[in-house]
């Protein structure tokens, strides 16, 4: 099916491959429907755009924190693991929602509140962690790199 975007133009996603949440994003309740999407077709990177498929000004830069935070962790309560409906062999995926300024080197990545994924059926969530180390705008690049005047 093909979507509109006022960022991407009209992109197409395969059914199978939406992203339905079962509670909306913070501030955003009423939109359950997303597609995962590569930040840029022409490059890879670790960056993607999480783009509601009712909204066509609504999309999100997100990334997988892990590749930024390699200790990272995540604990779901069993109501979120049963609402998510994870099975014993069922993969999950956490992305973060990234906050990217006109310096890209100060980008900060939501850590606090991270969206799990149930990848086997496609389900997500945004859930709220209490780890007193993890903040809403934790910086992806080292400070040496923040700091550089490249």
């Amino acid at each position: 099916m093909k979507y509109a975007s006022t960022r991407l133009g009209e992109f197409e996603v395969p059914p199978a491959s939406i992203l339905t949440f079962t509670q909306g994003l913070s501030g955003f309740e009423m939109e359950l429907e997303y597609a995962l999407l590569p930040f840029d077709a022409k490059t890879e990177s670790p960056l993607h755009w999480l783009h509601s498929l009712h909204n066509a000004e609504l999309a999100f830069v997100v990334t997988n924190p892990f590749l930024f935070v390699p200790d990272y962790q995540v604990e779901m309560s069993p109501a979120d693991k049963l609402e998510l409906a994870f099975g014993t062999n069922d993969a999950m995926a956490v992305l973060s929602i990234v906050r990217v300024p006109e310096d890209y080197r100060q980008m900060t990545a939501n850590l606090l509140a991270p969206i799990v994924i149930n990848e086997a059926r496609r389900l997500c969530k945004q859930i709220v962690l209490t780890h007193p180390n993890y903040e809403t705008r934790h910086y992806l690049l080292p400070e040496s790199v923040r700091n550089s005047n490249a």
